[in-house]
């Protein structure tokens, strides 16, 4: 089997390299005034900033703990109740939207209970396509409003990073071939679906291991989140091994290990960096200044109270008016953070595995367009 010379791949991997310290000094570049500095206590949430947004802007465009505010959020204004019952969650509509509900908050409430007929929804770890095709509205509806105005995916600078890496493997394939020429045309597109099942698993692994993660750090002593069960989700990054070793053998069986190496770290790379990429504009960091002005105020007044009286396991009687606002800044350490891990880890199953029930089309809570009505004076 021919392969690259060793001085090909010397020059690949320092490709590598380069194309790591460039994505590193971007991400810095980009989130560099983004400090979090707290000025002014606030005693009041910026406005216009509904919980969701509020968390999407803290998370730099990830929405699972937005979500979760958001929820809670519908929960304290009267339009749906929230129960525990151990592991199972039940939903319950108590009114139907109305234009003066957030944008983002009126896709959930529709989504989860269309058709209109349909005022209970229950879900846990093993049934929950509704609430994912909910995040689905919200996820739209909350990029909609922030994206990019408040937030921006630079995703040029992601795009570049991938011209890169392409030059680097072309750079490799030009200097001499790599797969093995003596291969059969039948065995090199049996071991390419094997591959493709490998190159997928690894993705889908990339996407699942910090749910689970995040639950083995809640055992560490010291920690002061709940702790959150092993159930047998968190079986499947380890089941993932199997497919992953088995593509990147074949791989290096049709190629080389040096090639298979470098074509798994450019992967890893690139899918590593593609969220660190996001990033406020002046305008979110704005935001993210008022907001964390309001969080100092919170974490002084409410945040032992929040964590005494919302107990793990149990959903509080009483959701008081900036309760989700403390789990969108990450205040709130008691049921509401015990909340948002649930639906984090059944979101990010789904977003690696994109189980999905039949699409069916919703209609849309009215024809207006989605506005955020901030003034920026006011975030001062």
């Amino acid at each position: 089997m021919s392969d690259a010379s060793a001085i090909a791949y010397q020059v690949a991997w320092i490709g590598v390299a380069a194309i790591f310290v460039y994505y590193t000094i971007a991400t810095i570049a980009l989130h560099w005034k983004s400090g979090r500095s707290i000025g002014v206590t606030r005693y009041e949430p910026p406005e216009g900033i509904s919980p969701g947004v509020a968390g999407y802007l803290m998370e730099s465009g990830r929405s699972e703990r937005a979500f979760a505010a958001a929820l809670i959020s519908l929960a304290t204004k009267g339009f749906i109740e929230i129960q525990q019952q151990d592991d199972w969650f039940l939903l319950e509509k108590l009114r139907e939207p109305v234009g003066s509900l957030p944008a983002e908050e009126g896709a959930i409430l529709t989504a989860l209970f269309y058709p209109p007929s349909i005022h209970t929804y229950k879900f846990n770890a093993r049934e929950y396509e509704r609430i994912c095709r909910a995040y689905e509205e919200f996820e739209k509806t909350v990029e909609e409003i922030a994206d990019p105005w408040l937030i921006s995916k630079y995703g040029w600078i992601w795009f570049c990073g991938i011209v890169f890496s392409v030059a680097v493997v072309t750079h490799v394939l030009f200097v001499a071939p790599v797969f093995d020429s003596e291969a059969k045309l039948r065995s090199i597109f049996f071991l390419g679906l094997w591959i493709a099942v490998g190159a997928s698993s690894l993705v889908a692994s990339l996407r699942i291991w910090p749910a689970t993660i995040r639950k083995l750090l809640s055992f560490m002593p010291g920690n002061n989140r709940p702790i959150r069960p092993l159930d047998l989700n968190d079986a499947i990054p380890f089941i993932l091994i199997a497919p992953i070793l088995l593509g990147f053998s074949f791989l290096v069986y049709l190629t080389s290990l040096q090639f298979a190496l470098l074509l798994i770290a450019l992967v890893v790379l690139n899918f590593t960096f593609r969220h660190s990429l996001e990033a406020p504009t002046k305008a979110g960091r704005g935001a993210i200044a008022a907001l964390m002005n309001f969080r100092e105020f919170l974490s002084r007044a409410d945040a032992d109270r929040f964590n005494r009286e919302n107990k793990p396991g149990k959903t509080p009687e009483i959701l008081e008016k900036y309760t989700a606002y403390a789990v969108a800044l990450d205040v709130e350490q008691g049921w509401g953070e015990e909340f948002t891990e649930n639906l984090l880890e059944l979101l990010q199953f789904d977003q690696a595995y994109k189980i999905r029930t039949p699409n069916v089309s919703l209609p849309d809570m009215d024809d207006r367009p989605i506005e955020l009505n901030i003034n920026p004076r006011k975030l001062r």
